[in-house]
């Protein structure tokens, strides 16, 4: 009599291991929008977490011009008040010819065009002064590019900065790790991690070939560092 001996083995699932360096989450490069002498930067803000004005450009000139616009708009504004008042007088005068009244009229719609061109200038001083002040929210200044009393044009990079309030991988993994992998763990250096999936594109890179972009987020300050990244089946 001949005996048949099954031995049962457990199916193991390998993946594929990929390395990847631990970067900050996204990283800025801080340009200059308008033209300007700086006359606020602190060289100290560097390689530090800020939420504050890291530069400032003079408005001086922008501020006095605004202000002459302003008040300008304010005594336009009381005579086209006047003017209006006065015209619809005029109207009710006995003997004045259309030609005449029509006259008053394109006096009042003179005046109302000039003050919509101050409303224009002044709306654009307002932004250039807003430009003229550069603010981050807690991000990371690695540098800058620029010092105190130094004359930038629009478009010169000041900074570079990065937001550090989480960490990312990038990682190309192949269409067999791709498959379901949102329902897949993943292990960093052979370990469970609080590592995410925060973005996968659907689409096979084009430098990669073959291979699908995938972002994780991950808490660490540990930038640099190259690490193994997992994707095991549950």
């Amino acid at each position: 009599m001949k005996f048949l001996f099954f031995v049962c083995m457990p199916v193991m699932l390998f993946s594929q291991t990929y390395m990847a360096k631990i970067e900050p989450f996204d990283n800025f490069i801080i340009y200059a929008q308008t033209n300007g002498q700086i006359v606020y930067l602190d060289k100290n803000d560097e390689t530090k977490v800020v939420d504050k004005t890291i530069i400032k450009l003079d408005d001086s000139l922008e501020q006095k011009e605004l202000a002459g616009y302003k008040i300008q708009r304010r005594l336009y504004e009381e005579k086209l008040k006047l003017l209006n008042k006065n015209y619809q007088k005029y109207l009710q005068v006995v003997g004045k010819s259309a030609f005449e009244k029509d006259e008053k009229y394109y006096q009042i719609l003179d005046l109302k065009v000039t003050i919509e061109n101050l409303k224009i200038q002044i709306a654009q001083l307002e932004d250039t002064i807003a430009k003229k002040q550069i603010s981050v929210n807690k991000l990371y200044i690695k540098a800058f590019q620029a010092n105190n009393g130094d004359y930038v044009t629009a478009g010169t990079q000041l900074a570079k900065a990065y937001d550090i309030s989480h960490a990312k991988l990038v990682v190309f993994v192949s269409r067999s790790d791709y498959e379901n992998i949102g329902n897949k763990k993943i292990l960093i250096d052979g370990k469970h991690n609080n590592a995410e999936i925060y973005k996968i594109d659907k689409i096979q890179d084009e430098t990669m070939i073959s291979a699908y972009r995938v972002e994780l987020l991950l808490q660490s300050n540990d930038f640099g560092k190259i690490v193994e990244v997992e994707f095991i089946s549950s």
